[in-house]
């Protein structure tokens, strides 16, 4: 018999399915009013009356914010900028991180379970996207047109914007493609939907997560391993799909435009605010707050300019390099995340956070060669699903705490750990001497 869903647990799903509520009502408060904030502080009050208590995160996790608070602390108290948006940053990680590692409690940690309530959150959000799109190309649009010509219509379903989206369904696209013939036969219609869906944002973080999950699928399956034999079936599959994601590119104008713009711009000798300013402005976004990240971090190199000062020093930083008009005509665009987790840690963390960020990432990466059932290999298909989401978050996505960042940043930590855990059982399992009667 099935076991019925407490209340607790209902509002523990509620805030997995928050992942793809990532919309805010800005202006009317003096902070960002995240729509999931009501089903996270229900949450917590329903924890506290049933459990009596709530949960801390792990120690390092702790004592690692903690650093960043102090830190950032000493570093706005000596420039004098120390106000709201320190505050508002301080609240928002504890209060997310919090309300995130209290949802894998209340589910004992049991990964798969939880990550399969994704899955399914994923599914209906895409298969609204891919309704949603079919809409648009007839006409109807229930949802803001992202119209880009002819049959193109950037796709964002319920979320705030398309690359938010992509990068909401990158762990989901990720665990298909590592468990591609599962997902073919079992799952067939989940697995198209999400994939379409996905695509249809158009959004370059969105083949970006294509390529890193599909080299990650090839790896977990042992495509480069001499030992299995499928090193030599390795160019039959990536030659198609490298030949795939090059006519994605080359064809699509929305992914071409941005691709080539990206480059041109990153990968120049030397800084180019005018042709900056003729790009698309999703690349000026990131270039821009690539330049203010940059002058942040060459002031303060060890700790920063100080948690949430990006917003404070974007504009002085930015009438440096840029005419007063690039800020009339995009906007202050991005200037509160920096565009990239990566540019806002550097600019705001300095080498303190992201160093201490970069070596939990590649900590928590789970090793292969202790994946030696399909229990594990299980959790570290979740594992490397949420590595490119990580990445996707570290190049795109600045915001600390949307699309459920600490869910998913915790549940990489959790499926690290029980991989290590119970690779130890396996082993000292194996070993036990067997006794005859």
């Amino acid at each position: 018999m099935k076991k019925r869903t407490s209340v607790l647990e209902f509002w523990a799903m509620l805030c997995i399915f928050s992942v793809f509520l990532d919309k805010a009502i800005r202006g009317a408060f003096v902070f960002d009013f995240y729509y999931y904030y009501p089903i996270f502080l229900i949450f917590l009050i329903v924890m506290l009356i049933k459990k009596g208590h709530i949960v801390m995160p792990p120690r390092w996790f702790n004592w690692g914010i903690f650093t960043i608070f102090i830190t950032g602390f000493g570093v706005l108290m000596y420039r004098d900028m120390l106000g709201f948006e320190y505050i508002k940053q301080v609240f928002g990680i504890l209060f997310t991180s919090f309300v995130s590692y209290n949802v894998l409690y209340v589910f004992r940690f049991d990964i798969v379970r939880i990550f399969n309530y994704y899955l399914r959150f994923a599914y209906w959000v895409a298969l609204f996207g891919v309704f949603d799109n079919i809409l648009h190309i007839a006409g109807i649009h229930i949802t803001t047109n992202l119209a880009s010509g002819g049959l193109l219509h950037r796709e964002f379903s319920i979320m705030g914007e398309p690359f938010y989206l992509a990068v909401a369904l990158a762990p989901a696209v990720v665990y298909n493609l590592i468990y591609f013939q599962e997902a073919w036969t079992k799952n067939r219609n989940r697995f198209l939907v999400i994939m379409i869906c996905y695509l249809i944002t158009y959004s370059s973080i969105a083949v970006t997560g294509l390529v890193a999950g599909f080299i990650l699928a090839l790896h977990i399956n042992n495509f480069f391993s001499l030992k299995k034999n499928r090193l030599a079936l390795v160019p039959i599959i990536i030659i198609p799909a490298f030949l795939l994601i090059n006519q994605l590119i080359e064809n699509v104008s929305l992914l071409n435009v941005r691709f080539n713009d990206t480059y041109e711009l990153f990968f120049s000798s030397e800084m180019q605010p005018d042709k900056a300013g003729e790009s698309n402005a999703s690349t000026f976004a990131l270039y821009s707050n690539f330049i203010v990240s940059r002058d942040s971090f060459i002031k303060n190199p060890l700790f920063g300019s100080g948690l949430g000062a990006h917003p404070l020093i974007y504009r002085e930083t930015f009438l440096e390099y840029f005419p007063s008009v690039y800020l009339k005509r995009y906007g202050a665009q991005n200037q509160q995340d920096a565009n990239s987790k990566f540019l806002r840690l550097l600019s705001e963390t300095g080498l303190t956070g992201l160093l201490l960020f970069l070596f939990a990432f590649f900590k928590f990466f789970a090793s292969k060669r202790k994946m030696i059932t399909p229990g594990l290999k299980r959790l570290g298909a979740i594992n490397y699903s949420i590595a490119v989401y990580i990445l996707l978050c570290l190049i795109r996505n600045g915001n600390y705490v949307n699309i459920g960042f600490f869910l998913f940043f915790f549940i990489y930590y959790v499926t690290w750990k029980q991989i290590q855990t119970r690779y130890q059982q396996q082993l000292s399992a194996a070993r036990q001497p067997m006794y005859m009667e």
